[in-house]
C-alpha cells in the first residue's frame, strides 16, 4: 500500500511538479516550489522502492526498521502541518484532509505490522 501510494504522489511531484502544486493549493509557476516539489516526489519514490525491498526481504529486523521509518516519518509530517494549520495559520484544504487520512491510515499500519515482525 505505501508502495503504491508513494509511487501516485511522487511520480507526479518528479515529472508533472506544476500539476502537484495545484492539487496542494501552492503556485505551481513557481520554479523554486516546483524544484522542492520534484526533490519531495524523488523521496517518495525511494520511499516506496525501499519499503517493496523491505517487503521482500527474509531479514525481519529490514521489515521492522523500514515499518519504524513510514510511521514516524508519516506521523511527523502529520504533526508538522497540524503546525502549520493552527499555528502558521496556513488555509486548510479539503484534499489535504483526504492525504492526511491517507498518511494516518498508512502510518496506524505500519505501526500494526510492525508489532506482527516477532
Amino acid at each position: 500500500m505505501v508502495t503504491i501510494y508513494s509511487l501516485l504522489l511522487g511520480l507526479p511531484a518528479l515529472f508533472a511538479p506544476s500539476l502537484s502544486l495545484e492539487y496542494f493549493h501552492a503556485h505551481p509557476d513557481s520554479v523554486h516550489e516546483q524544484a522542492f516539489v520534484n526533490f519531495l516526489g524523488g523521496y517518495q519514490i525511494a520511499m516506496g522502492y525501499w519499503g517493496y525491498i523491505a517487503y521482500h526481504s527474509t531479514d525481519k529486523n529490514t521489515r521492522k526498521g523500514w515499518l519504524s521509518a513510514v510511521a514516524f516519518l508519516t506521523l511527523l509530517a502529520i504533526i508538522i502541518y497540524g503546525f502549520n494549520v493552527y499555528v502558521r495559520k496556513i488555509e486548510f484544504y479539503n484534499t489535504m484532509a483526504i492525504d492526511l487520512t491517507i498518511w494516518l491510515l498508512i502510518a496506524l499500519g505500519a505501526l500494526f505490522f510492525r508489532s506482527k515482525e516477532n
